[in-house]
């Protein structure tokens, strides 16, 4: 598969549904008993502490993904390509301390979170109905596209005797990627200014 075949599948824009099956009555959208979710008007500190995490993980990107496209007009495309997947990665963590602060994410997935490629995945999430072994918090986060995605980055960045970064990537290829990551942006901010939420309470209103 293409490289562009391959970020077309994983970095889909946001705002989409899964319907799954119900098969048991057993549903992963119900929160654990030991899950802890921030009440932003009894732990005011916190509370803008973790907004200042989504603010600043969104600025982050954002600066990221302009790095990416002064690197594309200097031809360093696989340089460009690596750095749009760390603008995704930070993208992806700021929805996560969205939905922490919204109250939507309990604490334990909110930590977990900036302790894996999780946060990579979670910008492409997708909200879903019914219960599904795959569903956790209402939400479907399809984990093959963190993975994907790391190992894109790697062959961007590191030689090993079966890859060379400058070999593996076109301008078309660092474009493609630039314009994905900057929809994600641009669907999410319309989402917020459309809807005056941030995270996933904007997105899927």
């Amino acid at each position: 598969m293409e490289f562009q075949e391959i970020i077309e599948k994983v970095i889909s824009l946001p705002g989409c549904f899964l319907v799954f099956d119900e098969k048991n009555d057993e549903s992963q959208n119900t929160p654990e008993a030991e899950d802890v979710f921030l009440d932003i008007f009894k732990e005011k500190e916190k509370a803008e502490i973790v907004y200042s995490v989504f603010t600043n993980s969104r600025k982050n990107s954002i600066d990221l993904l302009n790095e990416a496209k002064i690197l594309l007009e200097n031809q360093s495309y696989a340089r460009a390509v690596a750095l749009a997947i760390m603008s995704y990665e930070e993208l992806g963590k700021s929805q996560i301390a969205a939905d922490y602060y919204s109250g939507i994410l309990p604490e334990s997935e909110y930590k977990k979170a900036f302790k894996s490629h999780k946060k990579t995945s979670y910008a492409s999430r997708y909200a879903a109905l019914g219960s599904h072994e795959k569903v956790k918090h209402g939400y479907y986060i399809d984990n093959n596209v963190a993975k994907t995605l790391e190992l894109i980055r790697q062959s961007a960045l590191y030689v090993d005797q079966d890859n060379y970064p400058s070999d593996n990537f076109t301008e078309d290829d660092a474009a493609f990627i630039i314009q994905k990551v900057n929809e994600h942006h641009e669907s999410i901010r319309h989402a917020e200014w459309l809807n005056g939420r941030i995270g996933s309470k904007a997105l899927f209103k």
